[in-house]
């Protein structure tokens, strides 16, 4: 394995890892039974769960389809952008518009939602501007 596939793995491992207990955290310190709560919980869960899977396992068996960690973690850090694009998106409302917390808001989810989905495509298709070395599944 190289050294960067290694620390781009043991990155997804901790960051699944990380992913999860904030989903813990909204369970015990939220109201359990309020659908956002839930909502947040299992849209956390998931990009966990997906992550670390994807951080400690070279392929998964889904259904008749083996899937290597790549696609794996493209799913999970896809489904990160979306549900934080949901999440900044709705706080846009609760600011001023134009004014300085809508617009700081506005440009972290923005810059967010572009690093995710262009870290996710990578991760995707096996690395077109990273090394493919790093996406090579064993």
């Amino acid at each position: 394995m190289s050294g960067l596939k290694a620390v781009v793995r043991r990155g997804f491992a901790g960051g699944g890892i990380a992913t999860l207990l904030l989903a813990g955290l909204f369970l015990i310190g939220g109201e359990p039974t309020q659908p956002s709560t839930l909502a947040m919980t299992a849209w956390l869960a998931a990009v966990g769960v997906a992550l670390f899977i994807a951080g400690t396992r070279e392929r998964v068996i889904l259904g008749t389809r083996t899937v290597g960690w790549p696609r794996l973690a493209a799913v999970g850090i896809g489904v990160l952008a979306v549900g934080w694009g949901i999440v900044g998106f709705s706080q846009l409302r609760e600011f001023e518009t134009a004014g300085g917390p809508w617009l700081l808001t506005a440009a972290i989810t923005l810059f967010s939602l572009a690093y995710f989905a262009w870290f996710a495509r990578e991760c995707w298709t096996g690395g077109y501007y990273l090394d493919e070395e790093t996406f090579a599944v064993e």
